[in-house]
């Protein structure tokens, strides 16, 4: 039986996943792919200890180690980070000839090109299922099922965190703030969660998979980022009110040469299986030219999804390092990038203003102006808490954003508005 050599950087959550799913169905594996694994060498800065690890695995304190060391097939890097020791210590495998598998999906999204270009100048291998979307296979659908398809968009739910956060806030009707603090002591959010409730893990993730549909790889400073840390209960429940609930998704499309790379909370309709996506799940729809919607979900993050994501990529280079299947075809392309005020489609628009005739006439008549039709309009209590003010919740029909935040700045600044118009684009799906 043939050997395939493995070495791990990185034993953090994703890590630890990866190597007691090697050690526990090691025999599953090797007897399905032929070969006989050995965990040559692993590297982390915290102690570990694994019952069934061989005394001959070598454990490097620091993954710097890996520069001066090659007895390995594959290097699994789970370190992180777009920079550092990460980058390069897969620079120097893949220089050296050797294959790789990561998760690391800001290193991916700011330098996959750069990567890919190496491993195919030297006949290595990159896999990086496991850095989107944790355990649901979907570069390996856009890779491989989807490879006779052209893809015209995507649109995803890529973060466990946030969709738990905005989850929990409309099954617990707490606020924002309290529902962070819940998903913290759960392990669902970092002591600082900035790179999940920001949208940058999103942008990352979205970064990538535009890349693969459309070769726009490197452009991740393109990325148009709305977070969720500003969104108010009352929002999320006005919409489900509404029919809606209220996502961060990670959008892109190719139209007319031109690539939507969008990430933003949105209003979707309650009924669409995309919006019952809930808790820390992740949800994925593709739509291509013979497939129409191709919908995927499941756990986005965590130890054991990441880690069968990640030995799935070890399972598929082992076969192709075999046959000497070096097959990379991403190449970078000048595609111009779709800018956010352009963006067409329907809005979600709540004003504070006095309770008083004649609000909203002058609403309408400024919409009317600027040939923005509505589709709803209700008033509600005010949410200050004061008996003159109320509460104004309108849906536009489709329009220009730019030409949508004109007509709202306009109201903004007459007299009886109170404070400052909160609005959410809607999607269809």
């Amino acid at each position: 039986m043939k050997t395939l050599k493995i070495a791990v950087a990185g034993i953090g959550t994703v890590g630890s996943g990866l190597v007691s799913l090697l050690l526990k169905n090691k025999k599953l594996i090797e007897k399905k792919i032929k070969k006989k694994i050995v965990l040559t060498a692993l590297a982390s800065r915290k102690k570990i200890s694994f019952s069934q690890l061989s005394n001959e695995t070598l454990i490097f304190k620091d993954a710097s180690d890996f520069l001066n060391y090659k007895n390995y097939d594959i290097l699994v890097e789970l370190i992180g980070g777009e920079d550092g020791i990460a980058k390069e210590i897969l620079v120097d495998a893949l220089s050296s000839g050797k294959s790789v598998v990561t998760a690391n999906k800001a290193l991916i999204a700011k330098y996959g090109l750069e990567l890919i270009t190496l491993a195919k100048k030297n006949k290595s291998l990159i896999g990086f299922d496991a850095a989107v979307a944790g355990g649901i296979p979907v570069i390996k659908i856009l890779n491989e099922y989807l490879v006779s398809n052209n893809i015209k968009k995507i649109f995803g739910i890529l973060n466990g965190t946030s969709n738990f956060i905005l989850s929990k806030m409309l099954e617990t009707n707490k606020d924002f703030k309290y529902i962070l603090k819940d998903a913290q002591k759960l392990g669902y959010a970092e002591s600082n969660p900035a790179f999940d409730i920001d949208g940058t893990d999103t942008a990352h993730k979205t970064t990538i998979l535009s890349s693969l549909c459309f070769g726009n790889f490197e452009n991740f400073n393109s990325v148009y980022i709305e977070g969720i840390k500003n969104i108010q209960l009352a929002d999320i429940k006005f919409a489900y009110k509404l029919d809606y609930k209220i996502k961060l998704v990670g959008i892109t499309e190719k139209k007319n040469n031109k690539i939507s790379q969008f990430v933003y909370p949105c209003l979707i309709n309650k009924t669409s299986i995309i919006a019952n996506v809930d808790n820390v799940f992740n949800g994925v729809v593709i739509e291509s030219d013979f497939t129409n919607k191709l919908f995927l979900q499941g756990e986005g993050a965590g130890s054991f999804p990441t880690a069968t994501s990640a030995m799935s990529d070890i399972i598929e280079i082992s076969e192709k390092i075999e046959f000497n299947n070096f097959n990379l075809n991403y190449e970078k392309k000048k595609i111009s990038n779709f800018k956010i005020p352009d963006r067409f489609g329907s809005y979600y628009i709540r004003f504070t203003t006095l309770d008083q005739p004649g609000v909203m006439a002058a609403i309408s008549n400024e919409f009317k102006k600027i040939e923005i039709s509505i589709r709803t309009i209700i008033q509600e209590e005010s949410l200050l808490n004061k008996e003159n003010y109320a509460t104004i919740i309108l849906t536009t029909h489709d329009c220009v954003e730019k030409n949508m935040l004109k007509a709202m700045n306009k109201i903004d600044s007459l007299s009886f508005v109170k404070s400052k118009t909160v609005f959410f684009r809607i999607e269809e799906v």
